[in-house]
C-alpha cells in the first residue's frame, strides 16, 4: 500500500469515527428528550457504522498510534455516556433500575480508564499497540446491541444482553492484560488448550453470581434467564474440558502445566457448583464433604508423586467420574428450568428426590474413582509409608 492510499484510508477512518461520535451524541440528546424511537434508530446506525469500521475499513492497521488511541478513547467514552444516560434516566423517571445495568456502566468506565492508561504506557515504552482482538470487537458490538435492547424496553432480553456484554468486556480486558504483561523474551504464550482450561477457572466466580443473582438461596426463585445462563455455562465447562485435551494432543502441545491445570480447573468449577447445590438444598452437606475428601486426597497423592519427579496420569475412572459429575449437574440445572418442569408429569413428586438421588450417584462414583486411584498408586505410597 503506497503512501497516498494510506492517507486516504486514514482520512476515511477518522471521518467515520467523527460521524459515529456525532451519532452517539444525538443518541444521548434523544434519550434525555424522551425520544426513545429516535434514540433506538440512531443506535442501530451506530451499530452498523461500528461493524463497518471494525470489519471493513480496517484503519487500525495503518492508523498512527496516538490517533488510534484517542479515537478509541472517544468511542469508548461515548458508549459509556450513552449507557450511563440510559441508567440515569431509568433511575430518575422510574425510581427503580436494574443493578446489573449499573454494574455494566461501571465496567465500561473501568475498562476505558484501564485500557487508556495501559495503552499510554505501551506507547511511552516505544512499543506498538496491539490490534483490536476478536473479544474486544465483540464486546463493542454487544454493548451497542444492549443499548438498543434497553431503549426498546425489551425486559425479557435486557438481563441476558447485559450479562453477555459484561462477560465479553471481562474477556477482552483479560486478553489485553495478558498481552500487556506477557514478556515474549522470557515467557512462552499459553497454548489454546491451556487457555480453554484457564477459562473454566476464570468463569467459575461468575457462575456463583449467576446462580445467586436474585440474592436468594432458593434457586427455584431465580430468573429464567439466569437459570438458562447457568446451564449454558456448565455446558461450556464440559465442552472446554473435552476440547482442551483433544487440542493439546492434536496440536502437539501437551505440557506439564496442562496435566496439572486440567484436573485442578475441573475440581474448582465442580466443587463450586456442588457448594451452590448445598446452599439451595439440592445436595446434603455429607455428600459434598465426601466428594471434597476424595478430590483433596487424590490431589495430595498427585503432589506426593510430583515431589518424587513422577506425574500421576488421569485414570479412566477419573474421566468417567468427571463426565458423570457434569451430566448430573446438567440434569439438576435442567430440571430447575420452569418450561422443562411443565413437560414432566408429576414433576413435584419427582423433584423432591431427584437432585439428592443424582448427587448420591455422583458421590458413589466419585468415591469409587478415588479408591481406584489409591489402589493403582501403591508404588507412590510405599515411598512415604
Amino acid at each position: 500500500m503506497n503512501e497516498v492510499t494510506k492517507t486516504e484510508v486514514r482520512f476515511r477512518n477518522r471521518l467515520w469515527s467523527v460521524l459515529r461520535a456525532i451519532v452517539f451524541i444525538c443518541v444521548i440528546a434523544f434519550i434525555w428528550q424522551g425520544m426513545t424511537k429516535m434514540a433506538t434508530a440512531f443506535v442501530a446506525i451506530a451499530l452498523i457504522m461500528g461493524w463497518f469500521k471494525l470489519y471493513q475499513l480496517r484503519g487500525q492497521d495503518i492508523e498512527k498510534p496516538y490517533y488510534r488511541l484517542w479515537l478509541n478513547f472517544i468511542d469508548g467514552f461515548l458508549s459509556f455516556a450513552v449507557m450511563t444516560s440510559i441508567f440515569l434516566r431509568e433511575l430518575v423517571y422510574t425510581e427503580s433500575v436494574e443493578k446489573i445495568l449499573g454494574v455494566g456502566c461501571a465496567l465500561l468506565l473501568a475498562r476505558l480508564i484501564a485500557h487508556t492508561l495501559f495503552s499510554l504506557g505501551v506507547l511511552r515504552e516505544g512499543k506498538k499497540l496491539p490490534h483490536k482482538r476478536r473479544w474486544s470487537k465483540l464486546a463493542n458490538l454487544a454493548t451497542t446491541i444492549t443499548m438498543g435492547v434497553y431503549l426498546l424496553n425489551l425486559e425479557e432480553y435486557q438481563q441476558i444482553c447485559m450479562v453477555a456484554t459484561i462477560l465479553l468486556i471481562l474477556a477482552s480486558t483479560v486478553a489485553y492484560a495478558y498481552w500487556y504483561y506477557r514478556d515474549p523474551a522470557h515467557r512462552k504464550p499459553l497454548s489454546i488448550a491451556s487457555q480453554l482450561t484457564m477459562s473454566r477457572i476464570v468463569l467459575t466466580p461468575f457462575f456463583l453470581w449467576v446462580f445467586f443473582y436474585d440474592n436468594d438461596l432458593d434457586y427455584s426463585n431465580n430468573s429464567l434467564v439466569f437459570k438458562v445462563l447457568a446451564l449454558v455455562m456448565v455446558l461450556g465447562f464440559m465442552l472446554t474440558d473435552f476440547l482442551d485435551g483433544k487440542l493439546a494432543r492434536a496440536m502437539g502441545e501437551v505440557s506439564t502445566l496442562g496435566k496439572y491445570l486440567d484436573p485442578f480447573s475441573d475440581k474448582i468449577s465442580n466443587m463450586t457448583i456442588f457448594m451452590c447445590f448445598i446452599a439451595t438444598g439440592y445436595a446434603p452437606v455429607w455428600m459434598v464433604a465426601l466428594i471434597y475428601f476424595r478430590e483433596s486426597s487424590v490431589e495430595t497423592l498427585r503432589t506426593l508423586a510430583a515431589s518424587e519427579g513422577m506425574i500421576m496420569p488421569a485414570r479412566r475412572s477419573g474421566k468417567w467420574k468427571t463426565a458423570l459429575q457434569g451430566i448430573g449437574i446438567v440434569a439438576i440445572l435442567l430440571g430447575a428450568i420452569d418450561p422443562v418442569q411443565k413437560l414432566i408429569p408429576n414433576f413435584e413428586s419427582i423433584w423432591n428426590v431427584f437432585p439428592q438421588a443424582v448427587m448420591g450417584v455422583i458421590t458413589a462414583i466419585t468415591i469409587i474413582s478415588g479408591i481406584d486411584y489409591f489402589v493403582s498408586s501403591k508404588h507412590i505410597l510405599k515411598k512415604f509409608v
